[in-house]
């Protein structure tokens, strides 16, 4: 549906005389037979001239030649064929210039897999063999590959994301140039380094990009994730065993032996939400206290973990367990937990058949911490022991813990 969409901002753009190509990323992933996701359109019509044929549009980045048109709800980028002038901050041009030639256009762009254009019959313009490359599977540099990284340093990054994503090498030039020009890291923002690190870690082969990371030191220039990488390698292979971002940061840092105060001070240095954060160290926190052996499943009493962390947690919990020990998973039951959960009479405080109020009346005391102690006490009670859940057995038993708690 997309693509067709898409094809109708080709043939306006034709219909009036201008150029116009799929460019970059739809074009790679179309001849991977991926799923194409974000289509972007390169053309030699100037600003004002896709305005004016499309008016239902956003002018996304004039300065750079972009327009995004709507299309029945969706949006296409629409860029002027451009070359870029000098990069002052190691990311982005001070300035460009709009050009009528596609090769212009394509040869400043990173990579020769997203070094390609597509017109709306399927003719592809390939001048610096970027379907060739992802035949050897190769991601190469366009043009002079210490040039790209120097103009655009995220672009280091984005190499060995599309090699964990795509399964591909790095072409040796690349590479080395890779290598020299690493501390240029230091000059992006890490909410983007963040991101790029993300998608490796999120991507089909992790195990390449934690390699890359090592092998090029992109990360030397923050110690303490660059010791991550390299101490978390030979466990990284099992970051495809697990869902969520989270729960892979969380396996990395528990491989490396980050402790959980280790775990976030990385996540700050990385500026992740304080949800995600506190989601992580929580995480590393409970497989720092159970110190699972790598594919050595463990007996598991999971009643007061239950309490104390709830549902939610221990089912991320479970899962990590079970990155832990992949080899050996068919002994480790997602089922032990469900039967223990259920089997619990109740679950949270609130299950109680009595109150705080109830208590305090109970017992004739004034409200205090002691409310809470004694409520978690019932609970525990109640819940893995036996204690029956009525108020007559619970308010026994609260009497007694704070009796005891007074003498």
């Amino acid at each position: 549906m997309a693509i067709e969409l898409a094809k109708r901002v080709l043939d306006r753009l034709e219909e009036h005389g201008f150029e116009a190509y799929y460019v970059g990323g739809c074009v790679r992933d179309w001849l991977l037979q991926r799923p194409v996701h974000d289509i972007d359109i390169c053309t030699n019509a100037h600003p004002g001239d896709v305005i004016r044929l499309f008016p239902d549009h956003v002018p996304t980045g004039l300065k750079h030649g972009t327009v995004s048109v709507k299309i029945e709800g969706q949006m296409f980028e629409v860029t002027t064929f451009r070359t870029e002038g000098k990069y002052e901050d190691y990311r982005r041009p001070a300035e460009v210039q709009f050009v009528s030639e596609l090769r212009l256009d394509l040869e400043r762009r990173d990579f020769t897999m997203n070094a390609m254009a597509m017109d709306r019959h399927q003719v592809l313009h390939d001048p610096f063999g970027g379907r060739e490359d992802m035949e050897y599977r190769l991601v190469r540099a366009v043009g002079i590959p210490l040039e790209r990284f120097q103009e655009d340093a995220l672009r280091l990054l984005r190499g060995v994301r599309f090699a964990s994503q795509l399964g591909f090498a790095i072409e040796d030039q690349t590479m080395l140039a890779m290598k020299q020009t690493a501390p240029l890291l230091a000059h992006i923002a890490v909410e983007r380094i963040r991101e790029e690190l993300n998608k490796t870690l999120d991507s089909k082969a992790p195990e390449v990009g934690c390699q890359l990371l090592n092998e090029t030191g992109l990360m030397a220039y923050a110690p303490e994730i660059e010791k991550l990488f390299i101490l978390s390698h030979e466990h990284a292979w099992r970051l495809r065993h697990l869902q969520t971002v989270t729960k892979k940061w969380s396996l990395l840092l528990f491989a490396a032996n980050y402790s959980p105060a280790q775990s976030r001070e990385v996540c700050q240095f990385l500026k992740m939400s304080k949800r995600e954060t506190e989601a992580i160290f929580g995480l590393v926190e409970l497989l720092t206290r159970l110190q699972p052996q790598w594919d050595v499943p463990q007996a598991i009493e999971w009643g007061p973990l239950l309490l104390e962390v709830g549902w939610d947690t221990c089912n991320e919990f479970f899962l990590l367990l079970q990155a832990c020990w992949w080899e050996e998973r068919q002994s480790f039951s997602l089922q032990d937990l469900l039967d223990q959960y259920e089997n619990m009479p109740v679950k949270t405080i609130k299950d109680l058949a009595i109150t705080g109020l109830d208590l305090q009346v109970a017992v004739q005391k004034k409200p205090g911490e002691w409310i809470v102690r004694v409520l978690e006490t019932l609970l525990r009670q109640t819940a893995l022991h036996g204690l029956p859940n009525t108020p007559e057995a619970l308010v026994e038993v609260a009497k007694k813990e704070v009796a005891q708690d007074e003498h």
